[in-house]
């Protein structure tokens, strides 16, 4: 994954997420900290479809 731009679900801020603060929790969730709330997220794997190789974007 390269660097992508999420919105942090504790304080709503943006983050800009890279491959290096990624912590793969299991096959299926990926856990980061937030950079201004400092609280630890975790997000979803889209596991099928066009974008299966990326985490799951909260639209």
């Amino acid at each position: 994954m390269a660097t992508q731009v999420r919105a942090c679900p504790k304080c709503t801020k943006l983050m800009w997420v890279k491959d290096e603060q990624i912590q793969m929790l299991d096959e299926n969730t990926i856990s980061m900290t937030c950079p201004h709330c400092q609280q630890t997220v975790r997000f979803k794997l889209v596991t099928v479809g066009a974008n299966a190789a990326g985490p799951k974007m909260g639209h």
